[in-house]
């Protein structure tokens, strides 16, 4: 299966996830900008909009982008990247912002990575909401790492996985307005 194939089914199943879930917040409609940034943008941390409504789009993506730089992840997959960005205004999949990046077997991705990346989420205002969900191999070792963070109207799922001589950390962020706008639940972690 082609990368850019695999993408598209992956992110079918994480808005599928996204419906799967329960739990949603009254938050207001997010910003409709759909601001690109690349994955070499600057790891400043991203600007906050003032006041307390959700956060528009463009700030999302760049949070995505400069947390995964800022803890070394590899950059964003191009045909992840445009899965969302370039999907029609009224489908539910132009509800995400979605990030994946995927390692190789001269750079892998490891757990440590994975949680920097999340840490660098927190250090952008993003909230962890309880435990990591973490599946380990028969040595004890993890091999999936699922974390739930959540600010002003947006979800991210963030998700680590060990995949032989590389893996992948994949971030998925949910506008919930617009999750509930196409009657999905907001809650991207099934």
């Amino acid at each position: 299966m082609s990368r850019t194939k695999w993408a598209a089914t992956a992110a079918a199943a994480a808005i599928a996830l996204g419906a799967a879930g329960c739990g949603t917040t009254d938050a207001g409609t997010a910003g409709a900008g759909t601001a690109t940034t690349s994955a070499s943008a600057s790891v400043a941390m991203s600007p906050r909009p003032e006041g307390t409504g959700p956060l528009p789009r463009g700030a999302v993506r760049m949070d995505l982008d400069t947390s995964a730089a800022a803890a070394g992840a590899p950059a964003n997959d191009p045909d992840w990247l445009r899965m969302n960005e370039n999907a029609p205004a009224d489908s539910v999949t132009s509800c995400a912002v979605a990030f994946k990046g995927f390692g190789t077997g001269s750079q892998p991705v490891h757990l440590a990575r994975f949680e920097a990346t999340v840490s660098e989420l927190g250090k952008r205002g993003w909230k962890q909401l309880g435990e990591p969900e973490q599946r380990k191999d028969k040595r004890g070792e993890v091999f999936v790492s699922k974390v739930l963070l959540e600010q002003r109207g947006w979800r991210i799922t963030a998700e680590f996985t060990n995949m032989p001589d590389r893996g992948t950390i994949g971030l998925t962020a949910f506008d919930e307005a617009c999750m509930k706008a196409h009657g999905k639940q907001a809650t991207p972690v099934g």
